[in-house]
């Protein structure tokens, strides 16, 4: 089992006092004695969070002490975190010597008082961990001696017996499945098939349909069902496939006696000339060592032997070499009906009322179809019909409804057990977003990076470690739905994993409305919706109170908040890290917002009547997303941009006509650049030295009417530039000229430009990186270039409304890399390319093919 949470915080915050003690030299002895007594503090208590935890339902003494623990661990991550926004001030006050900027920037900070006054900070924190650590000692707490894993849950043994009557729905998932075993590729041998969702969704009880098939006994000479579960051990392993292939009692009663080299000759013998069938059912490991140890092992049967692993996730499928896997999705409304008509002998006894079949309906399809969730509410509506309690549960998560029926909370919660402590940070914030939420990766990326979950390192991409944190929690079926949109995509989350992510993190993160009184002082983020028009005006109650608050959202509805709730924010919730307030409606944002020192993200997106920032905004040094999109009033952007040396993302919105003079082109850390709604943008970077924006990995320009040109003189010292994106800019006249450059990009798209008349020699620079080309409504642009096929990566071509394009050039046959082509809009050029048209052989290759919006099927 991973680390929990609370471990995983207390050993970040143990790296974060022991890098302070080693790299800070100037840090007066007295902070470093007290910083070291922290260390050791931290040590015995982080030892003893693992038995704490497996004792605390048991033990409410226990829980009481471990939320205290977390509560005073958090105040200690306010207290470090100073420390480097003190480090950061220095470094602007250095970066502004060299730059030769003379304005007083900072109000006088008398270093000694900042380590007297940090000295007796940490002295506070280590008093009440001291004090924290006495307690424990009467609780008799074992202290854990190695991090590797905490307690295992109680694993269950399947077995491969089944009545096929009880399972419905499964029909086509079986003989689709059936299909496959039954003439796999003949190079692969043995065939191995993964069937992977989520728990709960019914993969063992499709296996155990598979394993009894007629067509599947017929067709193998014999048939393995080995139960794996969390021990991925090959001896273990071993173990039980050959005690599950061989009736001989001696070898059953013997085989714990063997050794490794005993087992594999012992298997080697019962699989050799042998058609078999292995079911390796509830597997969970992702070591692909231990995988080719024993598919090596497995290949002794016949050709036509089959292995079929059954997973929640994809990870584990690929480690087992899987050539088939096959995604376990929820039952159809009518099949769940079925099983809960079954269940609860609906029509039958007491269970007759219509209302309570219309709620378990409508709690039918918030289940997403999961068998075991329906079975659950077919139990319950069995053995209670009073229509009071149903309509409680139709109105609460049913999870925490359901919980104590059939052991669901437990085998739901399984996946997140498996996660690492950082992952279970990351998954207990998507809490915060209402069920049924439209994610969008870059938009997760940044809260979890702001809020601290996710570090970001020196010259890593925004993307990166986030990027890991989805592929996991995708693996995991924890995120489903996916909309690929090239460099971005979006998903959801299932109902019943939204409901646990809300039952985990309910201490710490909050749901809260205009109207609510109070929350609890040990909650730290909070998402604030609203429950009428009218109240955005008024000032929440409970921000009164939040004096930990780390997060605030505000971004449920298209009604802002106003400026009286900024400033009761600035007021009261000193340690923000994320300050999320898109759709406000104040007009100026406050001088004081330097006093939160710890904001790392600031959105003011969609403010139409902010018209100026103060100055004092380019004093957050921690701040690494500034998102000012859609603030169509903002006057002008403030001067001394350039102490945010530590802004990753920026956005803006400005009525200026040049942004020279806001000392943009000095952000060395920016990764990411959009300049939308402009509307009197005349130049960009036209006398501005943009040498140091050798990071800047994305740049979109949207909306600006009057922007006339961009200097390729320019853009070519963006040589990490991946991402690069023109919209709807009426007078841009792109450069043509043949500029040479080094070039990553990636993604180009050219869209809404009247001015594009050919198309840019400059983007030959590419040939050799570029896979999306997004081409639309380019008017008066006539041909694609001929040079087109040189572009030898390209995967994605997109192109919507140019009537002016009638046919596509030679050699795009060439461009063996091409997956999608989507043509729109295009007139002529659409005709020629559908399968009777003279470009059809152009693109014959592609399998992916939309024409007008029809998928183009070839016969």
């Amino acid at each position: 089992m991973a680390e929990s949470i609370l471990e995983g915080f207390a050993q970040d915050l143990l790296k974060k006092v022991i890098s302070l003690v080693v790299s800070r030299a100037s840090l007066a002895w007295g902070v470093k004695d007290e910083l070291r007594k922290l260390e050791r503090t931290l040590t015995k208590i982080r030892a003893v969070i693992a038995d704490a935890e497996k004792r605390q339902s048991r033990e409410q003494r226990i829980q009481v002490w471990l939320e205290d623990l977390k509560d005073i661990l958090y105040d200690s991550e306010n207290v470090l975190d100073e420390f480097e926004c003190e480090e950061q001030r220095k470094q602007v006050i250095k970066q502004g010597k060299v730059l030769g900027k003379r304005r007083r920037f900072f109000s006088c900070s008398n270093p000694l008082a900042f380590r007297l006054k940090m000295g007796l900070k940490i002295k506070e924190i280590r008093t009440r961990l001291d004090e924290i650590n006495k307690e424990k000692d009467a609780f008799n707490l074992i202290p854990q001696t190695s991090f590797n894993g905490g307690s295992r849950s109680r694993w269950r043994e399947t077995h491969s017996h089944v009545n096929v009557s009880e399972i419905i729905g499964r029909d086509s998932d079986r003989d689709e499945i059936i299909k496959k075993l039954l003439s796999p590729p003949a190079d692969k041998n043995p065939f191995i098939v993964s069937i992977v969702g989520i728990g709960g969704m019914g993969k063992t009880a499709l296996t155990k349909l598979l394993y009894n098939n007629d067509r599947v006994k017929l067709h193998f000479d014999s048939r393995i069902w080995v139960c794996v579960s969390e021990e991925f051990d090959l001896k273990i392993t071993l173990q039980k496939i050959i005690k599950s292939a061989t009736e001989e009692s001696t070898t059953i009663q013997n085989i714990h006696l063997l050794d490794l080299e005993q087992l594999q000759a012992k298997l080697q013998e019962l699989l050799q000339d042998n058609k078999f069938l292995l079911v390796l059912d509830d597997v969970w490991s992702n070591n692909r060592g231990q995988w080719n140890e024993l598919r090596d092992l497995l290949t002794g049967g016949t050709t036509g032997s089959s292995v079929i692993v059954t997973t929640r996730s994809s990870e584990v499928a690929s480690a087992a070499g899987s050539r088939y896997e096959h995604k376990l999705k929820g039952l159809s409304q009518g099949d769940s009906i079925t099983i809960l008509k079954k269940v609860s002998d609906y029509g039958q006894g007491s269970v007759t009322n219509p209302e309570l079949l219309e709620i378990a309906r409508q709690l039918v399809d918030k289940s997403g179809g999961v068998p075991l969730v329906v079975k659950a509410l077919g139990g319950l509506l069995r053995s209670n019909t009073d229509i009071r309690y149903w309509r409680y549960i139709r109105d609460k998560g049913m999870l925490a409804v359901l919980q104590k029926e059939d052991d669901i909370l437990p085998i739901i919660k399984l996946s997140y057990d498996h996660l690492t402590a950082d992952l279970k940070r990351c998954f207990a914030f998507c809490s915060l977003f209402p069920k049924d939420y439209r994610f969008l990766n870059i938009e997760l990326n940044q809260y979890w990076i702001a809020s601290g979950l996710v570090i970001l390192n020196n010259n890593q991409r925004l993307e990166e470690p986030c990027d890991h944190c989805m592929k996991e929690f995708l693996a995991r079926s924890f995120f489903q739905d996916v909309e690929d949109c090239g460099a971005v995509y979006f998903f959801k989350m299932h109902d019943l994993v939204h409901d646990l992510a809300s039952s985990i993190a309910q201490n710490e993160y909050s749901v809260a409305k205009f109207d609510t009184a109070s929350i609890s002082d040990r909650v730290r983020h909070v998402e604030l919706s609203y429950s009428s028009n009218n109240e955005t005006e008024c000032v929440p109650p409970f921000l009164s109170q939040a004096k930990k608050l780390q997060t605030l959202l505000c971004m449920s509805s298209d009604l802002g908040i106003s400026g009286e709730v900024l400033k009761a924010c600035i007021s009261n919730c000193k340690y923000l890290r994320v300050l999320d307030l898109t759709n406000s409606t104040f007009e100026v944002l406050p001088d004081n917002i330097d006093s939160l020192r710890h904001l790392r993200l600031v959105d003011l997106s969609k403010n139409l009547k902010i018209k100026r920032l103060p100055k004092s905004i380019c004093n957050l040094q921690s701040l690494q997303f500034l998102y000012l999109h859609g603030c169509e009033s903002l006057e002008e952007l403030p001067r001394d941009m350039w102490k945010l040396i530590n802004l990753q993302a920026l956005s803006v919105a400005t009525k200026q006509k040049s942004l020279k003079g806001s000392d943009i082109e000095y952000l060395k850390s920016l990764q990411f650049f959009r300049i939308e709604v402009c509307r009197n943008l005349e130049t960009l970077f036209e006398g501005m030295n943009i040498e140091s924006h050798a990071s800047l990995r994305t740049f979109l320009i949207k909306d600006c009417d009057n922007l006339t040109s961009i200097p390729m003189s320019s853009i070519k010292f963006l040589t990490s530039l991946e991402v690069l994106s023109f919209w709807n800019c009426g007078k841009l006249a792109l450069s043509m000229e043949e500029e040479i450059f080094s070039s990553c990009l990636r993604t180009l798209t050219f869209y809404g430009l009247p001015m594009m008349l050919t198309f840019p020699k400059w983007v030959q620079g590419a040939a050799n990186t570029l896979q999306r080309l997004h081409i639309g409504n380019c008017l008066l642009l006539e041909e694609l270039p001929e040079w087109l096929h040189k572009l030898s990566c390209l995967e994605t071509l997109i192109i919507a409304g140019c009537n002016g394009i009638s046919t596509l050039p030679d050699g795009v046959q060439d461009l063996t890399a091409l997956k999608c082509l989507r043509i729109s809009f295009c007139g002529e050029l659409g005709d020629k390319c559908r399968p009777d048209g003279p470009d059809w052989h152009k693109i014959a290759h592609v399998p992916d093919i939309e024409i007008d919006g029809e998928k183009i099927v070839r016969s």
